[in-house]
């Protein structure tokens, strides 16, 4: 890390796999520090555990599974404290390439003239593009959602605004994260070439009434979603309807 911002990145944690280790190499690389934050894991992941802090890794350990925004904001916190001036997100399970975070920080110097820039965005996830709204003065593509992970927030962002809503526990963390800092005056834009790859989680062979849907000649999948995350997508979604709806009603 050889540049003169501090960047600070927060990796929440819960159940995480073996592969882990070799993921949080690649970000430390690229930042002054990395805090793994432990959502309530539990017994069965204690060995991956072990192997985060033996690797050398900052861990700190939640005592229940509060959800990934308390995880969050509990890393993020101490970041602050730690005089980070951008915080990075980062879910367990994103891969980021050695240059990612370089280019963020390129992306906030390019936007010093433009008002509100408070976040910056990967470019695409999985390969697939961010398709910006409109643009900034100095031509940053702003996107009116984004995931988090891979968020890299100035620290003047999350003071204005807040950190993320521990209410929500878990889905659409960042959708109220973007409409939050809207409403403070800030944006988020992608960083122009920037790209993570990312888990979308378990996928399932897509069969309606029973017969097996194909797509461009092979078989179609859909993302498979256990209960308790439906129950939180329907009851987050209403949660933000009530709340965005006259900023943003569509």
């Amino acid at each position: 890390m050889t540049s003169a911002e501090k960047v600070i990145a927060v990796v929440p944690t819960f159940r995480p796999d073996v592969d882990l280790v070799e993921r949080l190499r690649l970000i430390a690389a690229q930042v002054h520090s990395v805090i793994v934050f432990d959502d309530g894991s539990g017994a069965g992941s204690a060995a991956e555990l072990r192997s985060i802090e033996a690797a050398g890794f900052e861990l700190h350990r939640g005592v229940e599974n509060d959800g990934i925004a308390a995880a969050l904001n509990a890393a993020t916190r101490i970041a602050l404290n730690r005089g980070a001036d951008f915080v990075l997100t980062v879910d367990q399970d994103t891969v980021l390439p050695v240059d990612y975070v370089s280019a963020c920080l390129a992306a906030f110097a390019v936007s010093g003239a433009d008002q509100g820039v408070g976040v910056v965005c990967a470019d695409r996830i999985n390969g697939a593009p961010s398709i910006p709204e409109s643009y900034t003065e100095s031509g940053l593509g702003i996107v009116r959602e984004a995931i988090q992970s891979g968020f890299l927030i100035s620290r003047l962002c999350l003071e204005t605004c807040g950190l993320f809503d521990q209410r929500l526990f878990i889905d659409d963390v960042d959708t109220e994260f973007n409409l939050r800092i809207e409403q403070f005056g800030f944006v988020t834009v992608v960083g122009p070439g920037t790209a993570i790859e990312h888990s979308l989680g378990e996928q399932t062979l897509f069969r309606p009434f029973g017969r097996q849907a194909f797509q461009g000649g092979e078989p179609a999948f859909y993302q498979y979603r256990p209960p308790f995350r439906r129950y939180f997508i329907a009851r987050n979604s209403v949660y933000l309807y009530v709340r965005f709806i006259r900023m943003r009603p569509r």
